[in-house]
């Protein structure tokens, strides 16, 4: 078992490497998933502190502060010009409605605009603005038909806010786990880690007369290429073990419960796979450690920007993904998403994720595959 011991003793020696790594993994984990929030949350419609001038006080009038005062917070206001400045100054309002004397037959019956005053800029000012516009709107029709102010205010009182009810397509009541940010950026941790560690195992396995001795040894060859995949499976392994656990320590109940934790292992070890084969094939062509950090920045931060990991896919043009599909990482993420999307993984899903797999499985073929022709083009 030399071989086996020189690639762990290898491994070993970059021990700093890989604490440092998971701890840039870990860190980016908490950091993304602080800023998308635990899950959906309920709709409501957005609460703005509305500043109200009433020289009207007619009934018409009340009814458009009611009628404003149902999904926002309604201040009364005196009409004194530094008032109203100070309150847009401190944002005690951000939207101030004049409503003049006379309400009814100016603005109502006449079409006149109301005066108001916003804050420049702000989403505040045109959603207010649509609600007066609405209640505007409603009113002139009931003023057309031959309302009194009394009935209009009676029936604009009487008209029923919108309702807002989330459907539960997915069967995950609209949440997003937070334990599904832990291995969306996975693919950076495996890709990165695997292709240093190994790089610096078989780089090493290359300097100088090691090559030579190792043909004069008497372990075969075969046994040596078998030890040292051996040793590349148990660092791969103990990674993944390392993933896996802490995926369940830090989320335990929440995780298990789930009913989705054996399809996020299932797909992790897939993408395992697939960046161990990746990871030799990076150390079989390498030379030297400056071309190593090269590839291993153009491959592990490529990958992660173009594939979802960084940058979530609907934000990604339609020949980004395109190109991704080729791409082992971007088949892992989509099975990572149908997994957050889905609370049951059954029929068409199932499908879906069972494809995503399986082709990650074959990119871990063809890496092999080309791993090997690379090995015996070297040797010959």
């Amino acid at each position: 078992m030399s071989v086996f011991r020189a690639y762990m003793k290898i491994a070993k020696r970059n021990m700093w490497m890989i604490l440092l790594y998971l701890v840039i993994f870990f860190g980016i984990t908490v950091m993304f998933q602080s800023f998308a929030g635990g899950g959906a949350q309920d709709y409501q419609a957005e609460n703005v502190p509305v500043g109200i001038v009433d020289e009207d006080q007619g009934e018409a009038a009340a009814a458009l502060i009611g009628y404003i005062g149902k999904t926002n917070k309604t201040v009364m206001l005196e009409d004194d010009r530094e008032v109203l400045q100070e309150e847009l100054f401190y944002r005690n309002v951000d939207y101030i409605v004049r409503i003049p004397e006379g309400f009814m037959e100016k603005c109502i019956l006449g079409g006149e605009n109301l005066q108001v005053t916003t804050v420049p800029g702000t989403y505040a000012g045109y959603y207010v603005e649509q609600q007066i516009s609405s209640f505007l709107s409603f009113a002139r029709s009931y003023g057309a038909a031959g309302f009194t102010e009394s009935e209009i205010a009676s029936a604009m009182a009487d008209r029923e806010t919108a309702e807002v009810t989330l459907l539960d397509l997915g069967g995950n009541t609209g949440e997003t786990p937070s334990y599904v940010f832990f291995f969306r950026y996975m693919p950076y941790l495996f890709l990165s880690l695997l292709c240093y560690v190994l790089g610096y195992i078989l780089m090493g396995f290359r300097r100088g007369s090691l090559p030579q001795r190792m043909r004069a040894s008497a372990v075969p060859v075969r046994r040596q290429s078998m030890e040292g995949l051996a040793a590349a499976g148990v660092i791969a392994f103990a990674l993944w073990g390392i993933c896996a656990v802490a995926a369940l320590t830090v989320y335990g109940k929440e995780f298990l419960s789930s009913g989705r934790a054996g399809w996020h292992l299932l797909n992790s070890f897939t993408l395992l796979a697939a960046s161990l084969a990746l990871a030799y094939l990076v150390g079989t062509l390498v030379k030297t450690s400056t071309a190593l950090n090269g590839i291993v920045n153009i491959l592990a931060l490529g990958m992660c920007f173009l594939c979802g990991v960084f940058v979530e896919m609907d934000y990604l043009s339609s020949g980004v993904r395109k190109a991704a599909q080729f791409l082992p990482v971007y088949w892992y993420e989509t099975v990572n998403n149908l997994l957050a999307e889905h609370g049951n993984i059954v029929g068409n899903v199932r499908t879906e994720v069972l494809e995503g797999i399986g082709i990650q499985l074959v990119f871990a073929a063809a890496f092999v595959c080309v791993t090997l022709a690379v090995s015996r083009e070297k040797k010959l």
